[in-house]
Parts: C-alpha cells; structure tokens; sequence
C-alpha cells in the first residue's frame, strides 16, 4: 500500500522528468459558449469557466505547468480567476494552485486543506506544506451551491470512492459535470485506499452519478476523453464485470500471482494503457471482494 501512495505521488512527473514544461501541449474544448475543458499534456483535465463574474476553474493540474496553464485561461478571457476548485488533494490536481490560485478564493474538501497545509515526505524528499494563499479556505463536506455566470454551479461531496474528499461539480444550465478522478475515462481508476479512497464505495460513487444526471449530460473526467452518460454506464459495466471475474478467480481459490500470471483480465487490456495496469487493478479490488 505504501508503495502505491508513493508511485501515486509521482504523477505529476511520470514521463515528464525530462520535458520541457514551457512547450507541454494543452489541448482546449468548448464545451458550452465561456465553459471549456483544457487538457494538460495529454493527461489531466482542467475545467475553466468564464464570464461577466468572472472566472471558475476546477483542479489545477501540476505545478510545472501552472505558468503554461495560466497562459492558456488568458487566452479565453481576461477576467480574474475568482474560484478554483479542487475536485481531491492528489498534485496532478492541486499543484498549479500556488498560482492559479494565488487571488482566487479556493473550494475544496477538508481533508484537500488538511494535505496541502502539511509537508509530505516523498521517499527522502521533503515537500514543503502549501503557502497559506494556495490551501482552500473555502470547505465543502456536503453540498455546495454557487450562482457564477449566470449558472447554478452544484457541488456535491462524494466520500470513499477515489479519495475521502472527492468533489464533482455540475453546471445546471450547461449540463455538464465534472468528476475529478472519479472517471479515469476508459481506464481502470486509480483508488487511493491510503487517504480513503475504497473501490467498492468507488463503483457505487460512478453508479450513483449515472442515476444522478440526465441522459444528455457531458461527462469531464479527471483523465482520459470526454464521456457521455452511455460511456459512463459501458465503462462502470466493464469494471462490474472485472470485478466479477476476480472474484470468481479468488473463488476458484487462485492467489493473486497466480491471476497475474494468467492475464485474467486480458479483455479489458486496453484499460490498462494509462496508470492502473492489469495488475494493478487486480491488487486494488482483491483484497475487498
């Protein structure tokens, strides 16, 4: 387990150690007219959000690419970031905040502002608690309304699925939602047991946001495509069915090497393209079957 926080930690670098974080591409999305989706460097999804009132952004991506980042938001407006939103605590979402969020009131839940105000130790590496400007001071560990825009803009705290703390924001008028890491869009999810995260409360978590919202609403995952409400549902069956067929492995009395080493969950290889390999995922549901 603490080997998995550790690799988890390490996102934000995975493949970018030698990368110059200056020329990182940040694909944009107009989702609706001020509403976009950024993807940084082929990864990780920013929601940026602008009008009269000014500018929303949810999740923050990494702090190598805040200054890029930064640069792309003035692109679509020059109105003030007023709000950002981090939708969990994990840094490939909350590292830019040191300057995304440097004006910016900053909505997250409690346990976001309990990690980021303390120092981390990564291996021998120690990384410094968060400035004071970049932790949240805005805490959310229910529901949470916000009229932005001209949009009612929901947040809705889901516990135990991919962290404790995870965040996912609706915009009413829009109908479009945002999951954090609650969809890794066609991926098997990372689930962070170590700071609450639970993949079977993560199943119920994805169940539950499918009977939440309409048959038309846009999903933006924390990685990976844009999804709709139909690539919701076939991604939720497809992890349903892994879990059924670990399960009947464990059953059968199969060890955990023993699954690996036959590929029980070949099927879905393509799944496992991202950060969460077949092993992997294996490891992560075995022991809460």
């Amino acid at each position: 387990m603490k080997k998995l926080l550790v690799i988890l930690l390490m996102i934000p670098l995975l493949g970018f150690s030698q990368r110059d974080w200056s020329k990182i591409e940040i694909d944009t999305t107009e989702l609706t007219p001020g509403l976009h989706r950024l993807f940084v460097a082929n990864a990780v999804s920013v929601v940026v959000f602008h009008g009269d009132d000014g500018t929303l952004v949810i999740d923050a991506a990494y702090e190598q690419s805040a200054e890029r980042l930064m640069g792309k938001i003035m692109n679509l407006t020059d109105q003030p970031v007023k709000y950002l939103i981090n939708t969990h605590l994990h840094a490939d979402h909350t590292g830019g905040n040191k300057l995304i969020g440097r004006e910016a009131d900053i909505i997250a839940h409690p346990t976001v502002k309990e990690f980021l105000s303390q120092e981390q130790r990564r291996g021998d590496n120690i990384i410094p608690a968060f400035p004071e400007y970049a932790v949240p001071n805005i805490l959310v560990d229910d529901n949470m309304d916000l009229e932005f825009n001209g949009e009612r803009i929901q947040i809705t705290h889901l516990p135990g699925g991919h962290t404790e703390g995870d965040l996912i924001v609706y915009f009413q008028e829009a109908n479009v939602a945002v999951l954090g890491d609650l969809l890794f869009a066609g991926f098997f999810p990372f689930v962070d047991t170590n700071n609450g995260g639970h993949p079977v409360q993560f199943m119920e978590n994805v169940e539950r946001i499918i009977n939440l919202f309409p048959a038309e609403v846009t999903f933006i995952g924390g990685h990976g495509p844009i999804f709709n409400h139909d690539d919701l549902q076939n991604w939720h069956n497809d992890l349903a069915q892994t879990f059924a067929v670990v399960r009947e492995a464990r059953d059968r009395g199969l060890s955990i090497e023993e699954m690996k080493n036959q590929r029980i969950l070949k099927k879905w290889e393509e799944m496992g393209n991202f950060f969460i390999t077949e092993d992997r995922w294996i490891e992560t549901i075995y022991p809460y079957l």
